[in-house]
């Protein structure tokens, strides 16, 4: 048996029993796992795009992990937020856990969230740049464009570490339906 402690993101949640839950989890140090846990009356309950600190259990025959300690971190603020600002975020969640291999192990992206959760005036636009920065590390993102300001955006993305990115104001709507189209 082998402890590991380090911080996930949660994915999807999938209930094996009563109050018995597997979490497809990113982590930052591992990358996505599986991990198994029980729903107890003294935890708050775990959701989707909560950041958590925890301690992993493994064991070499056991294919899923067990999950010990969790402390939760920070959660996306979803209150008093429009629907599309909630459904981009979902979006971003939605891609890390569809088209990330499980073999890669990518601290970046998991930057991403974090840095998005911290954020308190996050709009539409800056989750739609901080996709394309996560369609960017999956080696997607297209940067030629006949749009030149599209194709501006899209180079300063590339090139940029997230913080810098969702400092990015001032794109019109027009240019932000363009982005939303390119994945």
């Amino acid at each position: 048996m082998s402890i590991f402690k380090t911080k996930w993101i949660i994915l999807k949640i999938s209930k094996l029993k009563e109050k018995d839950f597997i979490f497809d989890v990113f982590t930052y140090d591992y990358g996505k796992i599986k991990i198994q846990k029980k729903d107890t009356k003294k935890e708050k309950t775990l959701d989707i795009w909560y950041i958590v600190n925890f301690e992993i259990e493994t064991k070499e025959w056991r294919d899923i992990s067990k999950a010990k300690n969790i402390k939760i971190k920070s959660e996306f603020r979803y209150e008093n937020k429009e629907f599309k600002v909630i459904n981009e975020y979902l979006n971003i969640i939605w891609l890390i856990y569809k088209r990330l291999p499980e073999w890669l192990h990518f601290k970046e992206i998991f930057e991403i969230i974090e840095e998005i959760n911290d954020k308190k005036n996050l709009n539409e636009t800056k989750l739609i740049l901080a996709k394309l920065k996560v369609i960017d590390y999956f080696w997607e993102l297209k940067i030629e464009n006949e749009d030149i300001i599209v194709e501006k955006i899209l180079k300063f993305v590339n090139k940029n570490k997230i913080k810098e990115i969702l400092k990015l104001s001032g794109i019109d709507e027009k240019t932000q339906k363009k982005l939303e189209k390119i994945f």
